[in-house]
């Protein structure tokens, strides 16, 4: 997609967001892990554009986004999605968030009282990284802040040892390509370490397991059977929510379902936005 002043949004705070806006029909809004881009959302984007208006942006510090030496919080990230949704007139919005973004919509949902949105969709994150909960299996898993520190450090003073690690976890079942580990490379460089570091220890620190309950549009939970995460927490996070849930599992590619199993990714999220306004309409 060739990049405009169409591309960028300003948030209140004056941060300035770049975003992708294709197609036309019921909205969906995509927000990307951490470190990552609207790049990512490649082989989703434009096809279900062909049904859909498809927002893909790329978070404050990420990507083509201003490199903000503030608001790397959960609560603004929410808020500037928020913002965005409202400059660009969305309602009956699904909100889709991956990775560490599984938070921020959950944030999102919690702080502005599901504000615009139709449905929400969870994709293989953590809502309590630090929590002791048997079904946490995120490496921070009891508050191990020191493997928090060993693991994610690295990315300010030995990046490319860090990029070489999260690549290998974020991997498909049978491993990366060379051609895919150098653009995803490429994409998390673009992120600056003191964004991305302040995001994730916020991220780790907040349980938004405890807002699932509040939850009343309906959601979709995505999840990989994976070791990063596994299906336990999908499973129990799907439980939790106080409306309409489901659940799509993934089984051969790992974190990055979306790229790996790109076909039957892009079918179960079209399925779940009818689903969301088919609720909508029957109320």
């Amino acid at each position: 997609m060739e990049i405009s002043e169409k591309n960028f949004f300003t948030a209140s705070d004056g941060a300035h967001l770049y975003y992708e806006d294709r197609g036309e029909g019921l909205p969906i809004v995509m927000v990307p892990g951490f470190l990552c881009t609207s790049r990512f959302f490649e082989k989703n984007a434009e096809a279900l554009s062909k049904e859909f208006r498809v927002v893909t942006v790329d978070p404050r510090g990420n990507g083509y986004s201003s490199k903000t030496c503030s608001g790397n919080t959960l609560k603004r990230h929410a808020m500037d999605i928020y913002e965005l949704i409202g400059h660009l007139g969305l309602e009956r919005v699904v909100l889709l968030g991956w990775s560490l973004a599984a938070s921020v919509v959950v944030t999102y949902a919690s702080e502005f009282k599901q504000a615009h949105l139709n449905g929400l969709v969870l994709m293989d994150g953590s809502l309590y990284p630090f929590s002791g909960a048997e079904w946490n299996h995120h490496r921070g898993r009891n508050f191990n802040v020191k493997n928090w520190m060993d693991t994610y450090l690295p990315l300010y003073y030995n990046p490319q040892e860090f990029y070489d690690k999260f690549i290998a976890r974020i991997s498909n079942r049978d491993g990366m390509s060379g051609e895919d580990r150098a653009w995803i490379t490429e994409e998390c460089k673009k992120t600056m370490p003191w964004s991305a570091l302040e995001l994730h220890y916020d991220f780790c620190q907040t349980d938004n397991v405890k807002n699932l309950g509040s939850i009343t549009v309906p959601t979709a939970v995505f999840g990989a059977n994976s070791a990063a995460y596994g299906l336990e927490m999908v499973q129990r996070f799907a439980a939790e929510t106080g409306g309409y849930s489901e659940v799509h599992c993934f089984y051969e590619s790992g974190h990055l379902m979306f790229l790996y199993e790109a076909e039957k990714f892009n079918s179960c999220l079209a399925g779940f936005v009818r689903k969301a306004e088919q609720m909508r309409t029957e109320k």
